[in-house]
């Protein structure tokens, strides 16, 4: 199964490591990820303003406009 994200994005049940709100970057594990993640060029948006959360797959950071808590219904849903 898969779980909609938002922006036309799918992300399969099976790659997904965890949903995270975009609040929880200012924890600087956090920052240090996302920092290290964007210099990897995991993922490439600098504007991380515009969304409210971000999804760590095993493949790939994607970031997302829809709350994680949405996000959490829509993986539950589809159990």
């Amino acid at each position: 199964m898969y779980i909609h994200i938002g922006n036309a994005r799918i992300v399969f049940k099976r790659e997904l490591i965890g949903i995270f709100h975009m609040n929880l970057r200012d924890n600087p594990v956090n920052k240090q990820f996302l920092e290290s993640a964007n210099a990897e060029n995991f993922y490439r948006n600098k504007e991380l303003e515009r969304y409210k959360s971000f999804i760590v797959t095993d493949s790939e950071l994607l970031l997302s406009p829809i709350v994680p808590t949405t996000l959490a219904r829509r993986q539950k849903r589809d159990r």
